[in-house]
């Protein structure tokens, strides 16, 4: 019998309150080019091939694909952590549905970044 003080017994096989998340890149069909602190370049081969560029700098984000500008922003005062397009036709005859969420820590710096297409993870870059 335990006394009122003694601490209660541990379940080694509970899962844990605060899980951490793992640090890296998670992706089958991306490869990580280049990162920067508000920069990124991932080459996709699956489920679309090309190049995507995030560009956050000088108050503008902007993301091209192929070197094509999709989607843009000035960004003075309140960066979008959410930002959603369509692939057009002549890049992919789909029209596949893009969304990046990115998370940003201290100073502007990417926590996070995300690519969906049509809903399914793309790539994810945890940093």
């Amino acid at each position: 019998m335990s006394s009122p003080h003694s601490p209660e017994p541990v379940n080694p096989f509970a899962p844990s309150s605060i899980l951490d998340e793992e640090r890296g890149v998670f992706a089958d069909g991306a490869v990580l080019r280049r990162a920067y602190f508000v920069h990124r370049e991932i080459e996709f081969t699956r489920p679309i091939a090309g190049l995507l560029v995030y560009d956050g700098w000088w108050f503008r984000q902007r993301v091209t694909f192929n070197g094509r500008v999709l989607w843009s922003q000035i960004t003075w005062v309140h960066f979008c952590d959410k930002i959603e397009f369509r692939l057009p036709a002549d890049i992919d005859p789909q029209t596949p549905r893009l969304r990046i969420d990115i998370r940003f820590g201290r100073g502007l710096a990417i926590r996070r970044f995300q690519v969906t297409v049509e809903g399914i993870v793309a790539y994810d870059e945890i940093v």
